[in-house]
């Protein structure tokens, strides 16, 4: 049997196997044409992305860093006055910012296994370093004007599906409240009336858990911290302990 399954693997990883996928990869996008996302002139391979692209979007996320002194709006912790850890994977580079766009509002959804890897490494990376025995995973949830614009919500999609031990994902305490005339979006408007539009943007379930272990809340990109800190500011209201937020991308330091 071992040798079967050697003599298999042999065969699926051979130079020829890796020519015929990529005749067959080549006859099936002149039938059914398949562009990378990015840069739209080579085939995608994988999620939706070239592999030149991959790689260049790998670089771009090669190293976690902490990007709470990028944000203005985020919460202050009262007793040592710092602001909401923020961990990012990237910058809000020109490439991470086409790939998001078209991943929230082009329907592009299978980019999102693109990113789950890169939004678990970036989880486990920040329960290392806050050094805590459990957390509570919770993702920033979608409006109802975002779902019926998208039918998903980005956060979710983009949550890895196995999330690092010692946490639990909870994607069912924090929501969003309802609204008339509602933005599906922040696209566009200026720190001032970010905050002005997350003032009670959310609640928090009535069903919802008890508090046990400290929050760790996830979102796609950190602009001004203004969604971030009404969602610490609601869930806190109730007894949660946020600690800290993981985002994909973040808006480069201002100088």
């Amino acid at each position: 049997m071992q040798s079967l399954l050697h003599t298999l693997d042999v065969l699926a990883t051979s130079p020829a196997a890796r020519k015929i996928a990529r005749a067959w990869r080549g006859m099936s996008n002149l039938l059914i044409p398949n562009p990378c996302v990015l840069c739209a002139w080579d085939d995608s391979v994988k999620h939706q992305l070239c592999t030149r692209c991959t790689q260049l979007l790998k670089r771009q996320h090669a190293q976690v860093m902490q990007a709470q002194d990028f944000a203005d709006a985020l919460p202050l912790n009262m007793v040592t006055g710092l602001a909401l850890p923020v961990f990012a994977s990237s910058f809000y580079t020109p490439e991470m910012s086409k790939l998001l766009l078209r991943f929230k509002d082009h329907q592009r959804v299978k980019a999102a296994g693109f990113l789950q890897p890169i939004v678990y490494r970036t989880l486990q990376h920040a329960a290392d370093t806050l050094g805590y025995s459990s957390y509570r995973v919770v993702p920033i949830p979608a409006s109802g004007a975002s779902i019926r614009k998208r039918g998903y919500n980005p956060v979710v999609a983009m949550s890895p599906r196995i999330i690092p031990p010692r946490m639990r994902y909870d994607v069912a305490t924090l929501k969003t409240r309802w609204h008339l005339f509602s933005r599906s979006s922040h696209a566009g408007t200026g720190m001032q009336s970010r905050r002005d539009n997350s003032r009670k943007k959310f609640r928090v379930a009535r069903r919802h858990s008890p508090p046990a272990e400290p929050v760790i809340l996830v979102d796609d990109v950190l602009t001004t911290g203004a969604t971030l800190a009404a969602a610490t500011r609601t869930l806190e209201a109730v007894g949660f302990d946020v600690v800290a937020a993981v985002v994909a991308s973040t808006v480069m330091p201002r100088n």
